[in-house]
């Protein structure tokens, strides 16, 4: 079982949470971390997760959210900003993160590299349902 993650962690999280704007009702967000020991640094990923629609002839499809992201609003969350990125596609097959922005910088005294996708990740299922039959949204993660 894996350790909770550190309290700062879920600060940043919501952070950097705040800084999304919806163009629709935005899916939970998902969060991923590492923390490169030799560097002593921590990798930090967010992303907003997919809807899969349930019953109705779209069954099974599954939608992505769209957002616009405040990139001022993020850097301003860190204390000290080294470097700020954008890839505005796929660098490969093999390149799970896509389109993203990424910051390298100190937050909570804490060295950061934090990114934020454009697109979840293949490997993560659908974080929201929508049920048609019902009208509803029902979030899974």
């Amino acid at each position: 079982m894996s350790p909770p993650p550190p309290s700062w962690l879920a600060r940043l999280a919501d952070n950097v949470a705040s800084q999304f704007y919806a163009a629709d009702i935005l899916a939970p967000l998902g969060c991923h971390y590492y923390h490169n020991k030799a560097l002593d640094q921590y990798e930090v990923t967010l992303f907003a997760s997919r809807t899969e629609i349930v019953g109705g002839k779209f069954d099974g499809v599954q939608t992505e959210s769209r957002f616009n992201l405040d990139l001022k609003g993020l850097m301003n969350l860190f204390r000290d900003v080294i470097t700020c990125h954008w890839q505005p596609q796929l660098l490969g097959p093999d390149d799970e993160l896509g389109p993203h922005i990424s910051i390298e910088g100190t937050y909570e005294n804490r060295s950061v590299w934090l990114r934020v996708l454009a697109k979840p990740p293949e490997r993560y299922s659908a974080g929201r349902e929508a049920i048609a039959y019902e009208m509803r949204l029902k979030d899974i993660w």
